[in-house]
């Protein structure tokens, strides 16, 4: 991500938990941040996008090493206490992220909504596989109710960590809470009690495929806007901008031309600067780049 919009988005982290969503100005972030009120247009259209961005990128953040800690070859319950424990760091390390949630009750409209819901499957998803590796199929009756029950655990010792400033040996609280649990999945198979809710019940079982979209055209808007960044001839920003918008207008086609996608991303994954966003939305469209 490039240097000056991450800045933007901690330090209106800051404010937002100093001074809540509402009272906190564009020119108040502009200047904390170190930039002028018309370069913080570069990055996000209003205050409330800033916002959604902040969700989107530390929940990817999160969600992106818990799938690498994932792929590891070791014990299934030992890589579940890693995630929890890098979960419990991160909002050690950046309670005003927290704060944030906790201090304003923001209502930004439909799309904090769909977010919030999208987010919330990349976390049930994460639950599901991860326990599912631990104790197999078995507990796929169950699967709703213990991703249920870890999320609140989770969410309740981050409050407490946040409200009351603590820093606790994260990886011992980790393996208790991994322990807890598996105390409650073990309990409640033996005895064969009835699953309270299941996954057809819940909503964002059908947006799978709205998601992917929408990741893909945020990838595609992302490297766009760091094109005119770049210390790179007028020229050349202007071809890069025109390899960005075609790939835009391929992904909307019905039946896309992987070959062109392959090119263009192969072209734009040459700049430096761009590396990482090209090799972000080639995982996404399942594009192999060299």
């Amino acid at each position: 991500m490039n240097e000056k919009k991450q800045r933007i988005m901690e330090e209106s982290m800051k404010l937002f938990a100093e001074k809540g969503f509402h009272a906190t100005s564009i020119q108040e972030i502009a200047r904390k941040s170190e930039v002028s009120k018309g370069a913080f247009y570069l990055y996000f259209t209003s205050k409330e996008e800033l916002t959604i961005e902040i969700f989107d990128y530390y929940t990817s953040l999160i969600m992106d090493k818990f799938s690498l800690i994932q792929k590891q070859e070791k014990d299934a319950k030992q890589k579940l206490v890693e995630q929890i424990t890098f979960f419990l760091d991160l909002i050690t390390n950046h309670k005003e992220y927290m704060i944030m949630h906790l201090r304003d009750n923001i209502h930004i409209g439909q799309d904090i909504n769909d977010l919030v819901l999208k987010l919330n499957q990349r976390a049930f998803e994460w639950i599901k596989t991860a326990l599912t590796e631990i104790y197999g199929e078995k507990i796929n009756p169950y699967i709703v109710d213990f991703a249920i029950h870890l999320d609140g655990i989770l969410q309740g010792y981050s409050k407490t960590i946040v409200m009351h400033d603590l820093y606790l040996d994260n990886p011992s609280l980790a393996n208790f809470i991994v322990d807890r649990l598996d105390n409650m999945i073990m309990g409640t198979m033996n005895m064969n009690a009835q699953a309270q809710i299941q996954i057809e019940q819940l909503s964002f079982t059908n947006v799978q495929a709205t998601i992917k979209k929408d990741n893909i055209e945020q990838l595609i808007n992302e490297l766009s806007n760091t094109i005119p960044q770049l210390t790179v001839a007028a020229d050349q920003k202007k071809q890069l901008q025109e390899a960005a918008q075609m790939i835009k207008d391929e992904v909307q086609k019905p039946k896309q031309n992987r070959v062109i996608l392959e090119g263009i991303l192969m072209q734009l994954k040459g700049i430096p600067l761009l590396e990482e966003q090209v090799v972000r939305l080639s995982n996404e469209l399942a594009i192999t780049i060299k």
